[in-house]
């Protein structure tokens, strides 16, 4: 009787652990998708941006496919285990005399179906340079129609700054057949003719992100500098801190109210050399600080600035 009640304490023991160890891994499952790091900057939303811990958390997560949108060398020499290289050259294309502007779709379905990367996947972006590339592909992404991608915030810098785990180990690749199935929307991309029906509608603003001697005409990039009449410049960089983190909150009010750029105008129109610097204002002024009708000029300055017969003020 002692042997049999000591097997059912033992049994209930084993019962007991492997419950706690079930709900240990439930607990660690939560944890997982309610990482909190990023809560307290006050955010409109975090849906898309997280932390180099939820990445940490979701390595071996087989619906995670982790983008990596650095040059190929960079890639080559060190990354995220498990990471999936993609060119930043393959976001933007020439089409009628413009360059970088978005591909088509097929071109992001069939780079996504090369990478093994499917339809239902949470894919996870990281770039080299504060977001900035990372931005551009999930506006891309975004304008197409896939349900669930996010990035790191602060970039490769700060996961190796962190001393997390780098690897040169190149993963294997089954290919699939990637589909956009979400819905898709056109309305993220402006056109220069929008643009140029908006310079007389104080309802609208364009939301010019390059650098000041870009803005002033002094940098000139295409056949003409200066900027839009009526633009409101600020530089993208101002976004984030020295680790490439996106700023509180409450810092990018001040940042774009200071100049004029508040939740209460309407359009807002982002646009820079060709529109990689004015996705990532897109993405701080529509997601982070939560304003409706921010939209991305493609063509930007590379299309303004080429034209002979587009107004400019410097």
């Amino acid at each position: 009787m002692i042997i049999n009640k000591l097997s059912r304490i033992g049994f209930g023991v084993a019962i007991g652990a492997l419950i706690l160890g079930i709900l240990g891994a439930c607990s660690s499952d939560s944890n997982i998708s309610s990482d909190t790091t990023l809560d307290s900057r006050g955010y409109s939303s975090t849906e898309r941006l997280v932390s180099t811990k939820w990445v940490a958390d979701n390595l071996e997560n087989e619906n995670v496919k982790i983008i990596d949108i650095r040059k190929a060398e960079d890639y080559d020499a060190g990354h995220l285990p498990g990471a999936l290289n993609y060119s930043k050259k393959e976001l933007q294309v020439e089409s009628d005399g413009v360059k970088g502007l978005i591909p088509p779709s097929s071109n992001i379905s069939n780079k996504l179906s090369s990478l093994g990367v499917k339809s239902d996947d949470t894919i996870l972006i990281y770039d080299g340079n504060k977001n900035l590339w990372s931005t551009r592909f999930l506006w891309t992404l975004d304008v197409y129609g896939h349900d669930d991608a996010k990035m790191m915030d602060g970039s490769f810098g700060l996961w190796e700054k962190e001393n997390r785990t780098i690897t040169t180990d190149v993963p294997s690749i089954s290919a699939s057949t990637y589909n956009f199935t979400g819905t898709a929307n056109s309305e993220l991309i402006t056109s220069i003719d929008t643009v140029l029906g908006s310079l007389d509608d104080s309802s609208s603003v364009v939301l010019d992100t390059r650098g000041a001697e870009e803005f002033a005409g002094r940098d000139v990039r295409a056949n003409r500098g200066g900027h839009i009449p009526g633009s409101i410049h600020v530089e993208w960089v101002n976004n984030v801190d020295e680790d490439g983190r996106f700023l509180p909150a409450a810092d990018l009010k001040k940042l774009y109210g200071t100049a004029d750029v508040t939740d209460d105008l309407g359009d807002i129109y982002t646009l820079c050399q060709t529109a990689v610097r004015a996705t990532h204002s897109w993405f701080v002024l529509a997601d982070l600080l939560g304003f409706d009708n921010v939209s991305v000029y493609d063509g930007s300055w590379t299309e303004w600035g080429n034209k002979e017969d587009t107004p400019i003020d410097s």
